[in-house]
């Protein structure tokens, strides 16, 4: 890759495409600096037909600009006449937390820098800006923000599946008081543990705490540690440079860069492999971490959650998950009970979900009395995921049936499986639903495992602990 660098008369030099990442780029800076020359030299070095490049003389300029359109990183002088480069941070924080933000010091403002970085400036550079340098760290900071793109793009599908989680219900004395402590512990950023069994809620739980926090603004980023193979678990929590591993085409961020400043869910964390282990513990302990391939060392500053439907306390004694491991990440605990051990919630909840399919179009529907003295006897293995689809099938069916209300035969309930039959052990309820489940997708496991909720990898191991679950 060739670039013109500023300089009277002209020089010319070939720059290294990974020395100018930004360049791999599309996307909007906005250069803030009283000093013309300043934004035209640094503009030239970053044409590029893929970004846009805008000037602002002065701080209110670049605020205008900012309410009028999407910037995605400003390169901000902290010295200018009027409203300083820190006030502006803070104004166009304040606009687009979304916007990454660049500091340009002289040697004399370092302190002003590392103010800066405490508001949430991306990164600082010194002048006089070394070029090749300000490229790699506008490069990262368009990586960031197209990260938490995505990011928001990926909150608002789930929302648009699942509804708020500020909907969340909490009829149950037990989940009220589980409520309470999780919207006061979302005012710290201290480490949380939730645990429950599948479908109890505990993906929704996180959400919730990562909302009520400071860092909601930011990136809510979900890893399920169980999905993954070994391999290509590190990879995904710290990245990865080009060449790295077989496979790796590009260089890419991890899930800790991608949720620097926010929060990460590290859901079915006793599922990592103790190597993996290690290196967590460590981003926990410093702060620090690598890419995989790279010599180099990254801070970041991320909240953790983590969510098992594993006992880790049991795993510890068996020597599969680390103990200092699960004394960082239980910091706080949280325990989501199942749903048969709450039946204050099944039909607020009931309720809840067939609310939700109305605002999506269906017809109305109530439950009748023996549908919900149904819903009450049956023991939900599958929890308040397992309801939501139960709830969404009998909407369905009693539609079939031109009904106005939902009875008994439409939550397809049999007592076989338990709706109001013998009580099962919690052991041989789950293998009775495993069953079915599987028996109604004709053996399919991909299928399967879609409807419980869960891993095709998680849905192995329960078919393995439970013999003659399979069809």
């Amino acid at each position: 890759m060739t670039r013109r660098l500023p300089g009277n008369p002209p020089r010319w030099r070939t720059i290294p495409t990974w020395q100018c990442n930004i360049m791999k780029h599309s996307g909007t800076i906005l250069l803030v600096d009283d000093e013309a020359d300043f934004r035209e030299n640094i503009a030239e070095y970053l044409q590029s037909e893929d970004l846009t490049i805008l000037h602002a003389g002065e701080a209110e300029s670049a605020i205008e600009q900012v309410k009028k359109q999407f910037v995605d990183v400003a390169l901000v002088d902290v010295m200018m006449p009027g409203m300083d480069g820190i006030s502006l941070l803070k104004a166009l924080k304040e606009i687009d937390p979304v916007v990454e933000i660049i500091m340009v010091t002289g040697q004399g403002s370092i302190e002003s820098a590392v103010e800066a970085m405490r508001l949430g400036a991306h990164h600082f550079i010194t002048k006089p800006v070394r070029l090749k340098e300000l490229a790699v760290l506008l490069g990262h900071a368009m990586e960031k923000v197209a990260l938490a793109k995505q990011n928001l793009v990926y909150r608002e599908e789930i929302r648009r599946r699942t509804g708020s989680v500020s909907d969340i219900v909490a009829a149950s004395p037990t989940m009220a008081k589980i409520m309470t402590e999780a919207e006061q512990i979302a005012e710290t950023d201290m480490t949380v543990l939730i645990d429950g069994e599948t479908g109890a809620g505990k993906g929704v739980l996180a959400e919730f705490i990562h909302l009520k926090s400071q860092r909601h603004s930011r990136a809510y980023s979900v890893l399920n540690c169980g999905a993954l193979p070994d391999n290509l678990l590190d990879a995904e929590l710290f990245g990865a440079e080009k060449g790295a591993f077989t496979g790796a085409s590009e260089t890419r961020p991890g899930m800790f860069e991608v949720s620097d400043g926010g929060t990460l869910l590290l859901d079915e964390i006793g599922d990592m492999n103790t190597a993996a282990q290690v290196r967590l513990l460590r981003v926990l302990e410093t702060g620090l971490f690598r890419r995989v391939g790279s010599a180099r060392e990254r801070a970041v500053d991320v909240r953790i959650l983590a969510a098992t439907y594993q006992d880790l306390a049991t795993k510890v004694k068996e020597g599969s998950f680390r103990e200092d491991l699960y004394h960082r990440l239980n910091v706080f605990r949280l325990h989501i009970p199942p749903l048969r051990e709450r039946i204050e919630d099944i039909i607020p909840l009931a309720a809840h979900f067939l609310e939700r399919l109305t605002q999506r179009g269906r017809e109305s529907r109530t439950l009748s009395k023996d549908a919900e003295t149904a819903l009450h006897a049956y023991s939900w293995p599958g929890n308040v995921r397992e309801l939501a689809h139960v709830i969404e099938r009998a909407c369905f069916s009693s539609q079939l049936a031109e009904a106005d209300e939902i009875s008994r035969e439409h939550l397809n309930l049999a007592p076989g499986e338990n709706s109001g039959g013998e009580l099962l052990s919690l052991k041989a309820a789950h293998e009775q639903h495993i069953r079915r489940v599987l028996a109604r997708t004709n053996g399919n496991r991909q299928k399967a495992a879609e409807v419980l909720g869960i891993t095709e990898r998680h849905l192995y191991r329960l078919i393995s602990a439970n013999k003659g679950t399979e069809t």
